[in-house]
Protein backbone atom coordinates (compact mmCIF):
# COMPACT_ATOMS: atom_id res chain seq x y z
CA UNK A 1 0.00 0.00 0.00
CA UNK A 2 2.83 2.41 0.87
CA UNK A 3 4.63 1.75 -2.46
CA UNK A 4 1.41 2.30 -4.39
CA UNK A 5 0.91 5.67 -2.65
CA UNK A 6 4.51 6.74 -3.39
CA UNK A 7 4.17 5.81 -7.07
CA UNK A 8 0.87 7.67 -7.25
CA UNK A 9 2.47 10.80 -5.74
CA UNK A 10 5.56 10.51 -7.96
CA UNK A 11 3.61 10.08 -11.21
CA UNK A 12 2.70 13.78 -11.69
CA UNK A 13 6.37 14.76 -11.15
CA UNK A 14 7.53 12.23 -13.75
CA UNK A 15 4.92 13.43 -16.24
CA UNK A 16 6.00 17.05 -15.80
CA UNK A 17 9.72 16.21 -16.11
CA UNK A 18 9.10 14.04 -19.17
CA UNK A 19 7.05 16.79 -20.82
CA UNK A 20 9.61 19.52 -20.05
CA UNK A 21 12.50 17.46 -21.34
CA UNK A 22 10.85 17.11 -24.73
CA UNK A 23 12.03 13.53 -24.97
CA UNK A 24 8.80 11.89 -25.96
CA UNK A 25 8.96 9.53 -28.89
CA UNK A 26 6.81 11.79 -31.09
CA UNK A 27 9.17 14.76 -30.66
CA UNK A 28 12.11 13.07 -32.34
CA UNK A 29 10.43 10.72 -34.76
CA UNK A 30 7.63 10.96 -37.29
CA UNK A 31 4.17 11.03 -35.80
CA UNK A 32 2.83 7.52 -35.47
CA UNK A 33 1.17 6.40 -38.69
CA UNK A 34 1.22 9.92 -40.21
CA UNK A 35 2.42 10.28 -43.75
CA UNK A 36 1.60 13.02 -46.25
CA UNK A 37 2.26 13.61 -49.92
CA UNK A 38 5.31 15.85 -50.30
CA UNK A 39 3.34 17.95 -52.78
CA UNK A 40 1.23 19.21 -49.86
CA UNK A 41 4.33 21.18 -48.72
CA UNK A 42 4.81 23.05 -51.98
CA UNK A 43 4.11 26.75 -51.63
CA UNK A 44 4.63 29.51 -49.10
CA UNK A 45 3.78 28.98 -45.43
CA UNK A 46 3.36 31.93 -43.06
CA UNK A 47 3.83 31.63 -39.28
CA UNK A 48 0.59 32.63 -37.53
CA UNK A 49 1.28 31.35 -34.00
CA UNK A 50 4.26 30.40 -31.87
CA UNK A 51 3.13 28.05 -29.16
CA UNK A 52 -0.35 29.29 -28.32
CA UNK A 53 0.42 32.97 -28.92
CA UNK A 54 -0.57 34.77 -32.13
CA UNK A 55 2.51 35.85 -34.10
CA UNK A 56 2.52 39.66 -34.18
CA UNK A 57 6.13 40.21 -35.18
CA UNK A 58 7.96 40.34 -38.49
CA UNK A 59 6.24 38.40 -41.25
CA UNK A 60 7.94 35.01 -41.26
CA UNK A 61 7.56 32.56 -44.14
CA UNK A 62 9.08 29.46 -45.67
CA UNK A 63 8.55 28.56 -49.30
CA UNK A 64 9.05 24.91 -50.30
CA UNK A 65 9.50 24.23 -54.01
CA UNK A 66 8.96 20.99 -55.91
CA UNK A 67 12.64 20.88 -56.95
CA UNK A 68 13.75 20.34 -53.32
CA UNK A 69 14.74 23.95 -52.59
CA UNK A 70 13.30 26.35 -50.04
CA UNK A 71 13.50 30.02 -49.12
CA UNK A 72 13.07 31.29 -45.58
CA UNK A 73 12.28 34.93 -44.80
CA UNK A 74 11.67 36.72 -41.51
CA UNK A 75 12.29 36.36 -37.82
CA UNK A 76 14.30 33.11 -37.96
CA UNK A 77 16.57 34.45 -40.69
CA UNK A 78 16.59 35.06 -44.42
CA UNK A 79 18.16 32.48 -46.65
CA UNK A 80 17.78 29.63 -49.06
CA UNK A 81 18.79 26.04 -49.27
CA UNK A 82 17.51 22.53 -49.87
CA UNK A 83 15.18 20.24 -47.95
CA UNK A 84 14.22 16.61 -47.66
CA UNK A 85 10.83 15.35 -46.55
CA UNK A 86 10.12 11.84 -45.32
CA UNK A 87 7.19 10.62 -43.22
CA UNK A 88 6.47 13.69 -41.08
CA UNK A 89 10.03 15.06 -40.87
CA UNK A 90 11.34 17.93 -42.98
CA UNK A 91 15.09 18.58 -42.81
CA UNK A 92 16.47 21.87 -44.14
CA UNK A 93 20.04 22.52 -45.25
CA UNK A 94 21.97 25.69 -46.12
CA UNK A 95 25.13 25.27 -48.22
CA UNK A 96 24.86 21.53 -47.64
CA UNK A 97 24.95 21.92 -43.83
CA UNK A 98 22.02 20.98 -41.57
CA UNK A 99 20.03 24.10 -40.57
CA UNK A 100 16.85 22.87 -38.87
CA UNK A 101 14.20 20.20 -38.87
CA UNK A 102 10.44 20.28 -38.55
CA UNK A 103 8.23 17.51 -37.25
CA UNK A 104 4.78 17.86 -38.79
CA UNK A 105 2.08 17.10 -36.25
CA UNK A 106 -0.84 18.09 -38.42
CA UNK A 107 -1.19 19.15 -42.01
CA UNK A 108 -4.71 19.78 -43.24
CA UNK A 109 -5.26 21.77 -46.40
CA UNK A 110 -3.86 25.20 -45.68
CA UNK A 111 -2.97 24.77 -41.99
CA UNK A 112 0.02 23.05 -40.40
CA UNK A 113 1.29 22.57 -36.85
CA UNK A 114 5.03 21.90 -36.65
CA UNK A 115 7.74 21.53 -34.08
CA UNK A 116 10.93 23.27 -35.19
CA UNK A 117 14.31 22.01 -33.94
CA UNK A 118 17.62 23.79 -34.61
CA UNK A 119 19.64 20.60 -34.13
CA UNK A 120 19.29 16.97 -35.17
CA UNK A 121 19.81 15.82 -31.59
CA UNK A 122 18.13 18.59 -29.60
CA UNK A 123 14.99 17.89 -27.62
CA UNK A 124 14.21 21.62 -27.47
CA UNK A 125 11.73 22.90 -30.00
CA UNK A 126 9.46 25.77 -30.96
CA UNK A 127 5.88 24.90 -31.89
CA UNK A 128 4.71 26.78 -34.97
CA UNK A 129 1.27 27.08 -36.50
CA UNK A 130 1.44 28.07 -40.17
CA UNK A 131 -1.02 28.98 -42.88
CA UNK A 132 -0.42 28.31 -46.55
CA UNK A 133 -0.53 31.50 -48.60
Amino acid sequence: MKIKKQVFLLLPVLVILFDLSGCSKDDNSPASGFDYPVSSLYGTWKVTQVGTIDWMYETTTATFKSNGTYIGVGYFGDGAGTYTAKDSTIRCYVSGEFYCKYIVHSLTGKMAVLKMYDSETSSTYIQLTCQKQ
